[in-house]
């Protein structure tokens, strides 16, 4: 099985149904479905050199590595003696029953949005939308109708009280493809909004949201044919009425876009993945000039297989991108890009003890890292150097083979410092997948929220993961 290949959630509870009725071990089950998903998510590393690993991993142990494996690298505390100060859980809506939720985003300290999807009770492999609203004292449901009720949202994207966004893909089982699905909230209500038509064989699925303004909304992601082959970009732009589909340039194989970010000078970033001749992945980075997307070169580490799976802007010209990057041994290590102005390059971070990768990243753009635009970006410490001295900058991701896989990391202006995920039971075995700092946070609420799942702890059911960093919640 090439990592390439990406199969949705349905066809593995159809796999997941025989299997059952072949008696086979529920614990070789799960790992087959949460190695699936993964690669539905597009969140596995590309690296060819693990094709026979993966091929037998279903039938082999789970992961035993230290469950209590902490971070190597620098640490920093989760605050100031007696201030409390530091990632704490936060209760969900709910109900939390085989939910996740796969984004977040936030307007100031009383207006922040979650989404992901809940797991049907009565139709397995149905998912239905989910959309959760901080209103500054707790988390609330709000109702979304999806497609017909179904539909998973993997990005969100408030720009007012009223004008809010969110993103995801449907199941469309008569034609064994996933639709894209796009809903907007005016203040009252959510209501599907109708994305472009791709070919009746290729699925659909958008999993990032920027905005230039509110008429020039971008969505990014990618198509698939009939699910799981031939993974090429997508980008759909709204203009204030209707959504249409913009070419992306050739990549030369497989790729796929998975964030996007507006960079506030008229223009888009999108980051990604694209694929070699060898099916190992390459880092992908295109930038909208405001006329056409362009495929700008950024570094990748010989040998490897690497992604991008989140970019976060703070100006022009000071802009991260997060992912992993694979070792030749079948080790993943968090993977981290800096665009200066003029290049990318690759900055240092902490190295877990365990196999890792970065899913998010975040930027509060009033606590810019002032990149210094005169200097020239090198190497290791060098590359940290140009980087800058702010402080507003937030990272997430998750450990393979540990108890609870979420861990966080924050730039202080000169390296990367982990920062211990939230450790209370709500959140005990969770992973983190989206981070988004707070805009004019207020001194006692939480400074950024991060959102995830137990999913990869591949128990039979799974709750929501919501996480504040602050001081811890008042009950």
């Amino acid at each position: 099985m090439s990592f390439r290949i990406l199969v949705p959630f349905e066809v593995v509870a159809q796999a997941d149904a025989s299997a059952r009725q072949a008696g086979l071990d529920e614990g070789v089950r799960m790992r087959r479905q949460r190695e699936r998903e993964e690669i539905r998510r597009g969140r596995r590393l590309a690296l060819a050199v693990l094709a026979a690993a993966v091929a037998s991993a279903a039938a082999a142990p789970a992961m035993t590595a230290d469950a209590n494996a902490i971070p190597v690298g620098p640490l920093v505390a989760n605050g100031p003696k007696g201030k409390n100060t530091g990632w704490h859980s936060w209760r969900p809506a709910g109900p939390e029953h085989n939910e996740e939720l796969r984004s977040v985003a936030a307007r100031g300290p009383a207006d922040a949005w979650a989404v992901g999807y809940r797991q049907s009770a009565e139709a397995p492999g149905v998912r239905a939308p989910v959309a959760e609203h901080f209103d500054g004292k707790a988390w609330r449901a709000t109702s979304v109708p999806g497609h017909a009720g179904s539909g998973q949202l993997d990005a969100v994207l408030p720009l007012s009280a009223r004008d809010v966004w969110a993103v995801g893909s449907w199941n469309d089982a008569p034609a064994y493809n996933d639709r894209s699905l796009a809903e907007h909230f005016d203040g009252k209500a959510w209501r599907e909004v109708p994305l472009p038509e791709e070919p009746a064989n290729r699925s659909a699925y958008p999993t990032g949201l920027a905005a230039v303004r509110p008429h020039d909304v971008w969505a990014v992601g990618f198509t698939a044919e009939e699910r799981v082959a031939s993974p090429r970009p997508l980008a759909y732009r709204w203009n204030g009425r209707v959504w249409s589909s913009v070419a992306t340039p050739d990549t030369g194989g497989d790729a796929l876009l998975q964030s996007a970010a507006a960079d506030g000078a008229g223009g888009v970033w999108a980051v990604g993945v694209a694929y070699d001749a060898e099916g190992a992945g390459h880092p992908l980075t295109e930038h909208w000039d405001g006329n056409a997307w362009k495929i700008v070169d950024a570094p990748h580490t010989a040998g490897r297989g690497e992604e991008l799976e989140s970019v976060a802007v703070i100006a022009p010209d000071d802009i991260w991108a997060v992912g992993g990057s694979g070792t030749p041994d079948g080790a993943s290590v968090p993977l981290a890009l800096h665009w200066n102005g003029r290049t990318w390059t690759s900055v240092p971070v902490p190295v877990p003890r365990v196999a890792a990768v970065l899913h998010s990243v975040s930027a509060d753009k009033e606590a810019g890292t002032g990149t210094d635009k005169g200097a020239a970006a090198g190497a290791g410490a060098r590359a940290a150097a140009a980087v800058g001295a702010g402080s507003g900058v937030w990272a997430v991701g998750e450990q393979q083979g540990v108890g609870t896989p979420a861990f966080t990391m924050r730039w202080d202006g000169k390296v990367w410092r982990t920062v211990p995920a939230a450790t209370d039971p709500a959140v005990r075995g969770g992973s983190l997948f989206d981070v988004a700092t707070v805009p004019n946070a207020r001194p006692g609420g939480p400074k950024a929220w991060a959102v995830g799942s137990t999913l990869p702890q591949l128990k039979p059911s799974w709750r929501p993961v919501i996480e504040g960093y602050g001081p811890a919640p008042t009950a």
